[in-house]
Order: structure tokens, then sequence, then C-alpha cells
């Protein structure tokens, strides 16, 4: 189709300036509208799987986060438990007995088994989309490391508890009161509570929003609020063209995985999912979730042992 040269001059003289004008800038709306949706469909061929995980890896994944809860929680406190009898037998000498240390290798190595088999399968969309640099890197070994010890740090933690027990009555009392509040209400606590939020669509229970613990729904936000309707400008600049294509809503999903797996001291997990479901925009709140967690379950594995 040949290309419409517009008569300025003519049409200024066979219609009113006002009709003129108008005309103009809706042929420049319509010229705007195209290039955002060129933008658009370029980003999505570039990254398909934009910033949300699919229903069917966030309910896998909610599955996982369940299982991998009970399952710890009850191998900790069933070999303390067991420890405990074993203590009141042979005295406050004895070691754990072998099953108990079986039981813990067997659990916590189906834990790393099924974090790092979970992990590659969310990285195959990355390596689809020709980026292979989202997948897998060197520090997530580290961060699988690092996960593993948390886990394996509060699980005997807790089994020096039989061992106050015997010891003093008065050191049991300060150990266990400080256990349950450094671990039982900043660990135990908040997972069960993300892990309740997974299985709540409307839940926006975070670490960086602790006034949804209880209410959960925030009425007041972005995603559940009223939204203020405005009437976009009739121009666009260049500048903001290009943030009109990259302009998506938090992604839900993702974000709850990943605070789930965080606090489940499932690293690796949380390392992946970060970096390619949740998009820049929510980069900082991760980064400030990550760095006062850290901060403050050093300070409470340190004041527990």
């Amino acid at each position: 189709m040949a290309e419409v040269v517009l008569d300025l001059e003519d049409l200024a003289g066979r219609y009113d300036a006002q009709v003129l004008r108008e005309y103009l800038l809706q042929r420049q709306d319509a010229v705007n509208t195209g290039v955002v949706q060129e933008l658009e469909i370029w980003q999505a061929q570039q990254w398909p799987e934009a910033h949300d995980l699919k229903p069917s890896s966030f309910r896998l994944l909610r599955t996982l986060f369940a299982l991998n809860f009970f399952a710890y929680w009850a191998t900790v406190v069933g070999c303390t438990y067991m420890y405990y009898f074993r203590i009141l037998e042979d005295g406050t000498g004895a070691l754990p007995p072998l099953y108990v240390g079986l039981l813990s290798v067997f659990v916590l190595g189906t834990q790393g088994t099924l974090e790092f088999a979970t992990a590659a399968c969310l990285a195959q969309p990355a390596q689809v989309a020709g980026a292979p640099s989202l997948g897998f890197r060197g520090w997530d070994g580290m961060a699988w490391l690092a996960g593993a010890s948390a886990r394996t740090t509060v699980l005997l933690d807790a089994m020096c508890l039989p061992l106050m027990r015997s010891a003093s009555g008065l050191l049991f009392f300060l150990s266990s009161g400080t256990f349950i509040f450094a671990i039982g209400l900043f660990v135990f606590v908040v997972q069960l509570r993300l892990l309740a939020g997974l299985f709540c669509k409307h839940d926006r229970f975070s670490y960086d929003k602790p006034d949804l613990f209880l209410k959960g729904r925030d009425v007041h936000g972005m995603l559940d609020g009223t939204p203020i309707a405005a009437r976009p400008p009739a121009r666009r600049d260049e500048d903001q063209l290009e943030l009109l294509s990259g302009d998506h809503s938090p992604p839900v999903n993702a974000i709850k995985a990943a605070n789930c797996a965080h606090f489940s001291d499932l690293s690796l997990l949380h390392a992946v999912i970060s970096r390619i479901y949740i998009p820049l925009s929510c980069q900082g709140t991760q980064e400030f979730i990550v760095s006062a967690t850290s901060f403050s379950r050093c300070f409470c594995e340190d004041v527990v042992q």
C-alpha cells in the first residue's frame, strides 16, 4: 500500500483548525498505539514466561512446601523425643540412637534432592527462551549448601534440649524459652503462616507486611484496593512508550512462592524463582527480606547456641 502524503496547507484551507488539530492528534495516537503493541509482541517473544508462574507450577510448589514443612518439623520433634528417652536410659553421656541419625540424614537428603530437581524444572523456561544466564549459576551450589546447613542447625539445636533437661532445670528453662522465642516464633510460626497463604488466593502476607499476619488481605493495596481511574494523556513521549511495554502487575504467585522458599531454608529454590520469575521492580523487596531475615536468623541461632 502506497504511503499517503498529507498536504497540510490544502487541509488547513478546507477544514477548521480545531478539527484538523484533533485529526492529527488521533493519527499520532494510532501510531503510538501501534508502536506499543509491537514492543509488547517483541517482549513476549523474547521472554514468553513473563513474570509469573504457571498455575500447574505453583500448585507443584505449594505441594512441595507443604510436604517439606510437615516432614521436616515432624523429624525435628521425633528425633528430639527419641533422643530424650535415650538420655533417660543411659545418662547425659549417651549419643543419639543410630536410627535417629539415619532418619535425619534421609529427611535432609530428600529435601535437598527435591529442591534441586524442582529448581531444575523451574529453570527450563530460561533455557528454552535462549537466556541461559538466568538458569543455574555457580553460586547456586553455595545457596543449596547454606539452606541445608540452616535446616541441620535447627535440628541439632532442638536435639540439645534433652541434654539441657537432664543437666539443670534452670538451664533447660532458659534454653527452651529462648528456642521457642527464636525458632518457634520467627521460624516455625512464620513458615506456617506463609504456607497457609499459599492456599489462599487473596492472601498478601509477607515479611515486609507484618500488619497482614492476621487479616491477610490488603484492602488499601494496589492489587486488592479500589483502582483509581485516570484518563491517559493524548500524546506520549518515546521514553514513556518504552515503559508501557514493561508495565506489569506484581507476580503474586511467584512472590509468595519465593517468600515461602526463603523462610523454609530452600535457598537454591528461592534464588531460581527470584532470578527468573520475579521482575526487577520487585527485586528490591526480595533483597530486603533476605537481608533482614538473614540478620535475624543469625542472631537467633547465636542466642540459642
